[in-house]
């Protein structure tokens, strides 16, 4: 390795690798040193943000024993607690005083109160947020403890202090049956006013709320102390915790435990709030760090790098790739480069390769358009008198001759639209399958629908299942392929180097031999009997003099026993001859009547269809259309019918959902539009306009009455692009919104 970067040391590569990684190793020396920085002041960093969340705690339990403290004056110096010390009968002020105390308690969810009451020692009861409560029910029903009983509330009308929290303890009810449950952890708080002897307001609290929306730790080590150590409140995970003497405001490390105690006492309450963090915690959150950020530091190391050999590779390699395609010349090396000098002398050098390479793509593609043209020539037996192009496909060796029809497959709709298909991709497809199994040979597209391989085999013993092999794949490639009927066409036999135009005429030849079904077929011999079935013009005289007599059924079953009898032994070609013969009968039948055949010829495209038919059902279904449609328009004139009358009205019916123009209709018709509406207003009475709206009106009640579809997409099925539009004018013409129909409808 070493040997190896000696003879590279003066490469463009290694210099500039060298340069990188000093830049790296300045910055690993800087990040080391941080690194030793941060672990040093991470500790201090940790306990500084507990001490911020225990004063952030602090000072949330203060704010709302200070709110209370608030509440409670105001209560005290309103009118109703003076009403109540002049006249303890009075009840006015004593409804007046439950409302307020109710009022507290919906209005300041904040301060986590479960109740608020009025205590005076003269009283037998207590105003709270029911009412008059007796004294016995409250604290011997409502709220038990041992400790909080009545004579713990009487005796503090003789306490003299202003506002006193008392520890919090769990407190209990008795239920309708008698039965004693649970009611909750309450701090029991009591506020006086010297001007009031003998009473006090008090509420309870709810430890659990408050502790919840106050507590601000990633812990739940946290408890409230008096100023003699006498335990308030403790969540239950610091009933573990081993007494530690704490006071004033501060920190301070147990070193018997391991545990860090933070504390702050309280302006308002004198109560001092403790929350513990044990050490390992600090000290995982410190090991924590750390590793994330030695990982971080390593990244950064193994990233910066990779991104060095990353920009050495990027500076070098297009200096690389410009030596390399001047090597080999090749036009199509991948270069990209930010670098200015870099991207001129690339594009200088690309745009030399590429215009020999351009001279070069220009000889092969003339080469193999007059390849193609010469094999066609050899077809087509057409003497080849140009001596490179006889050079061209000069191949001596015997050879297979396969040809392909492509046609297009009916897809199923009614009136299938022309489809161009692409056979270029069929082509390569072909070709790279026979190149499986031979080593040389040529397809070519010699028609729009026809495609023909020559595949040469030199073998001394050549073996026919190889080519039976590669049809074999050819058919299960295009079987799996839809929306193509093909045909497949080799006699399996080697030919010689002149006999191109005899394979050619064979090979089509079985082509049309091709038998009627959906299926690629695959044909190998050529029939004797190439004759067909003839269908004697008797025949066909026959079915003119059912059509013009209007007789659908006759003229349908005339053509099922033609094609019973074509059943027997016919070929596509011979299926798709007899329809010709039937369509072009049933022309002249109309055209000798004098009847339009224009939009029989559009609207059922007759000859398209027969180019995608590849089955005997379709050509029943094609019949039936064919026939039904023939007749009608035979019986229409012989019913003496108006013609453009019907046909605007059955247009109107077909497309009725569909913007119509009348110009369309007129264009279709070959006449005006001023006299095709005269002409439709003097034979029946209405406008164009008129008609269409009923037509369309006439299909909206029917879909109102049996479906629940809304409003604006009935609107769009019968031809209104605007649900307001549609209302007026159903409401116009039937008097009634189409709500009030569909309503009128389901009531009926």
């Amino acid at each position: 390795m070493f040997t190896y970067l000696q003879s590279k040391r003066n490469s463009f590569f290694i210099k500039l690798l060298f340069s990188f990684v000093i830049i790296v190793l300045i910055s690993f020396i800087f990040n080391l040193l941080s690194f030793n920085f941060f672990q040093n002041t991470l500790r201090t960093e940790i306990i500084k943000y507990n001490k911020l969340n225990l004063s952030n705690t602090v000072n949330n339990y203060e704010k709302q024993f200070r709110l209370l403290d608030d509440i409670a004056s105001n209560l005290f110096f309103g009118a109703n607690i003076p009403l109540l010390e002049r006249n303890r009968s009075n009840f006015n002020a004593m409804n007046d005083l439950t409302s307020e105390i109710k009022v507290v308690l919906s209005n300041y969810n904040n301060l986590n109160l479960d109740n608020l009451f009025f205590y005076n020692d003269r009283y037998s009861f207590i105003i709270e947020k029911g009412g008059l409560t007796s004294i016995t029910d409250m604290f011997e029903e409502h709220y038990l403890n041992d400790r909080y009983n009545a004579e713990f509330w009487k005796k503090q009308t003789e306490e003299d202090y202003h506002m006193r929290i008392f520890p919090a303890a769990q407190f209990q009810k008795r239920n309708m049956n008698g039965k004693v449950e649970q009611s909750g952890t309450y701090f029991p708080v009591v506020i006086k006013n010297k001007l009031q002897k003998g009473s006090y307001i008090a509420a309870f609290i709810d430890a659990g709320e408050i502790y919840l929306n106050s507590h601000f730790s990633n812990n739940d080590l946290f408890y409230i102390v008096d100023a003699q150590g006498n335990r308030f409140f403790g969540t239950s995970l610091v009933k573990a915790l081993t007494e530690f003497q704490v006071a004033g405001n501060g920190d301070a490390y147990d070193s018997n435990h391991n545990n860090y105690y933070f504390y702050q006492t309280g302006e308002k309450s004198g109560l001092t709030y403790v929350n513990v963090t044990p050490n390992q915690q600090i000290a995982s959150t410190i090991t924590r760090l750390s590793w994330l950020l030695l990982i971080l530091f390593a990244i950064s190391l193994a990233l910066s790098l990779f991104i060095s050999i990353l920009f050495s590779i990027r500076f070098k390699l297009p200096v690389q790739r410009m030596l390399e395609s001047l090597q080999k010349m090749n036009p199509n090396f991948n270069f990209k480069s930010t670098i200015r000098e870099y991207s001129q002398i690339g594009d200088k050098l690309k745009s030399i390769i590429v215009s020999t390479h351009e001279i070069n793509q220009d000889l092969q593609k003339k080469d193999s358009l007059l390849k193609t043209y010469s094999y066609w020539n050899k077809v087509k037996n057409i003497p080849i008198g140009h001596t490179e192009m006889q050079n061209l496909i000069d191949n001596m060796k015997p050879f297979y001759f396969v040809m392909y029809q492509l046609l297009p497959m009916r897809s199923g709709q009614p009136l299938p639209t022309a489809d161009t298909h692409n056979t270029s991709h069929d082509t390569d497809l072909i070709n790279s399958a026979i190149l499986q199994r031979y080593k040389q040979s040529e397809t070519l597209q010699i028609e729009k629908d026809l495609i023909v391989s020559i595949i040469f085999d030199d073998d001394p013993n050549p073996d026919r299942d190889n080519l039976f092999a590669t049809l074999q794949t050819l058919v299960r490639l295009f079987d799996d392929r839809s929306g193509l009927n093909v045909t497949i066409a080799a006699n399996p036999k080697l030919r010689n180097h002149g006999d191109f135009t005899t394979a050619y005429d064979e090979t089509l030849g079985m082509i049309h031999a091709r038998k009627l079904n959906a299926t690629t077929q695959l044909i190998t011999e050529l029939e004797g009997d190439s004759s067909g079935i003839a269908i004697p013009p008797s025949e066909l005289k026959k079915l003119s003099t059912q059509v013009a007599a209007g007789n659908a059924a006759e003229t349908v079953q005339l053509i099922h026993r033609l094609l019973q009898r074509l059943g027997k032994k016919g070929r596509a070609v011979e299926y798709r001859k007899l329809a010709n013969d039937i369509i072009s009968e049933i022309l002249l039948v109309l055209m000798s009547q004098k009847i339009e055949v224009g939009d029989l010829l559009s609207e059922l495209a007759p000859y398209e269809q027969l180019k995608e038919i590849t089955t005997e059902e379709q050509y029943y279904a094609f019949y039936g259309v064919l026939i039904e449609r023939a007749v009608s328009l035979v019986n229409d004139k012989k019913a003496d019918k108006d013609p453009i009358v019907d046909y605007v009205l059955a247009y109107m019916e077909r497309h009725s959902g569909e913007d119509i123009s009348q110009e369309d209709i007129a264009s279709k018709l070959n006449i005006s539009i001023g006299y095709m509406g005269k002409y439709i207003k003097n034979k029946t009475g209405k406008t164009f306009s008129e008609y269409l709206e009923d037509i369309r009106i006439d299909k909206a009640k029917i879909i109102l009455a049996e479906t629940d579809n809304k409003i604006h997409e009935i609107a769009a099925q019968v031809g209104y692009h605007n649900a307001n539009s549609f209302t007026r004018m159903f409401k116009r013409i039937t008097g009634v919104t189409p709500g009030e129909y569909r309503l009128e409808k389901r009531t009926e």
